[in-house]
């Protein structure tokens, strides 16, 4: 069995070595992949199991974290999900703490309410992607996180930065949506109908 040694190496390069290797791998057969941190085991599961995959994690394997990945057998597996692009709400996209220019107390007062009121329009965003510090807004004590569940709950997809919740030393208190990588969030703006960057 094919094995790839994805051990330290940085966001997102674990899920895009296991990309290119589940498309040349024929359909039925596995490999393995060595990751040796939770947030890489994390981003490489949901990335193989998006695109049809089995996956199997075998904690203990030495210093490593191994993942058993066995491509799709059916042609109509490993599709993404795909919106109408005629009714397809937008996708937000956050990279910072404040809305606008001048004051930061301000822009992040602003930036709390855009948030919360999300909730009050006609149709949810379909995704909210949160990189840099914007991240901040999905951790535990965040002023929108009862907004944020209510809108996964509706059925919008929240995809928070792993690399930028590690820059802030905030690995452990993600509260909500699910802790991503760059792969997943390119693709989420390649796929949006549009993108609203406030």
């Amino acid at each position: 069995m094919k094995n790839l040694d994805c051990r330290n190496l940085a966001c997102p390069g674990p899920v895009i070595q296991v990309k290119k290797n589940l498309e040349e791998t024929p359909p039925g057969e596995s490999f393995s992949v060595d990751v040796n941190s939770e947030t890489s085991r994390d981003n490489v599961r949901r990335f193989a199991q998006s695109r049809g995959a089995g996956v199997r994690i075998e904690e203990d394997a030495g210093e490593a974290i191994r993942l058993i990945i066995t491509a799709p057998v059916s042609i109509g597996e490993g599709t993404r999900r795909h919106g109408d692009t005629e009714t397809n709400p937008a996708t937000i996209f956050i990279t910072g703490e404040t809305l606008g220019q001048g004051d930061d107390k301000l822009g992040r007062i602003l930036m709390e309410g855009f948030i919360n009121t999300l909730l009050d329009q006609d149709r949810i965003p379909d995704r909210i992607l949160f990189m840099n510090a914007g991240v901040k807004f999905a951790v535990q004590g965040s002023a929108v996180l009862k907004a944020l569940g209510k809108m996964i709950d509706c059925g919008c997809e929240i995809l928070v930065c792993g690399t930028c919740l590690d820059f802030f030393g905030l690995m452990d208190k993600p509260a909500v949506g699910t802790v991503s990588n760059m792969l997943d969030i390119q693709e989420a703006l390649l796929e949006a109908t549009s993108v609203i960057r406030p």
